[in-house]
């Protein structure tokens, strides 16, 4: 009864050569060259979305800052409508036209 596994999908040369390289190295010296390469890799596939923030050390907050001002304009608008359409609904008890409806002359 033999069977066959597929090839792994890494390859085992990968981690060998990792352990090989790293296995009489102390932890600090790992450690770094980890997150050098982390730093690295990183900034390769996902630094196109970030930012490039030219306002000093302030900057960084730029995007929070503009998302904070949109959602104040947003809850505001939306807090406009609502009592706009609560305050002609209830103007409807009253047989009115709801806001800003001239009085009926008498």
């Amino acid at each position: 009864m033999s069977m066959s596994l597929p090839p792994h999908p890494v390859g085992i040369k990968f981690w060998t050569g990792l352990w090989r390289e790293n296995k009489d190295l102390p932890y600090e010296q790992i450690h770094a060259k980890f997150q050098n390469w982390y730093g690295h890799a990183f900034h390769r596939n996902f630094g196109k979305y970030f930012y490039a923030h030219r306002a000093g050390r302030l900057g960084i907050f730029a995007p929070m800052a503009i998302f904070a001002v949109g959602f104040k304009v947003t809850t505001m608008y939306y807090g406009t409508l609502r009592d706009l359409n609560a305050a002609t609904e209830a103007s409807a008890a009253y047989g009115t036209g709801g806001y800003k409806t001239n009085p009926v002359p008498k």
